[in-house]
């Protein structure tokens, strides 16, 4: 039972395709604990109360979509207050911390975005969304609907009531997904001609937007758009290396 830290890790990086992407966050392995894994924790956030409930777990290695590293380009880092808190909380522990932040969002068969229109049992999906010269999310048609019942839908999938801004069509039958902070996206969602644009995150001119561009605009929050990619690859990798594992849930409604 159980695995090694190595052979875990090369495999998330190559399954994940890490090296694909620009990112502002630190892919991979970002926190070296114990050699050998047996017990491991999914989450969004590398919080500090999802480390705490972690130490509290005896896990040996945490994975997280959002971790502790994130290029600084000419910035000295600094290992002071909280962060420091939580490098000394996974240190004592021996917990390994290993993130995905980019690379999850856009998986095809694990990611956020592409693993959330499956489930919402959308079809003829498609990549949409590009940042940095990849696409991050996914276009999907449905069975007509008003858009109320679509945003009940949403709400139920996601487990959080959605802040809306209902700029476009009284009946709904495609949508693009792409979740966390992505709400400037709804241009590129108007140019697709979708019904509705789906994501985690909101601000004040997406309000004017959805009405400009004639689009229904969705946030269901950075937090809860973000669940899935983590538990998908949860379950793949305690079938894979014959771990216990846990998902650490924070209420986050941001």
């Amino acid at each position: 039972m159980g695995c090694n830290l190595k052979n875990f890790s090369s495999y998330l990086n190559e399954l994940l395709q890490i090296d694909k992407f620009e990112d502002v966050a630190v892919n991979g392995l970002q926190v070296q604990g114990k050699a050998k894994i047996r017990r491991m924790a999914v989450a969004v956030s590398a919080s500090l109360n999802v480390i705490e409930v972690a130490c509290n777990k005896k896990v040996d290695v945490l994975v997280v979509h959002h971790g502790l590293f994130f290029k600084q380009n000419s910035k000295e880092m600094s290992i002071c207050g909280t962060l420091r808190e939580k490098l000394k909380l996974l240190l004592m522990h021996n917990i390994s911390l290993v993130a995905y932040h980019l690379p999850l969002d856009a998986h095809v068969k694990f990611g956020n975005n592409w693993g959330a229109a499956r489930a919402l049992g959308f079809k003829k999906l498609a990549p949409f969304g590009i940042y940095q010269g990849k696409a991050l999310g996914v276009k999907a048609v449905f069975k007509a609907c008003s858009r109320v019942e679509f945003q009940k839908k949403l709400e139920k999938f996601y487990g959080q009531k959605a802040h809306i801004a209902l700029g476009g069509k009284e009946m709904v039958s495609s949508c693009a997904i792409v979740s966390g902070g992505a709400h400037k996206l709804i241009y590129e969602a108007s140019q697709a001609g979708v019904d509705a644009y789906v994501t985690g995150s909101f601000d004040e001119p997406i309000w004017h937007a959805a009405f400009e561009e004639k689009v229904n605009f969705f946030a269901l929050g950075h937090s809860a758009t973000e669940k899935i990619g983590v538990k998908l690859l949860k379950v793949d990798l305690e079938e894979r290396f014959d771990l216990k594992t846990i998902f650490i849930d924070e209420q986050n409604p941001f």
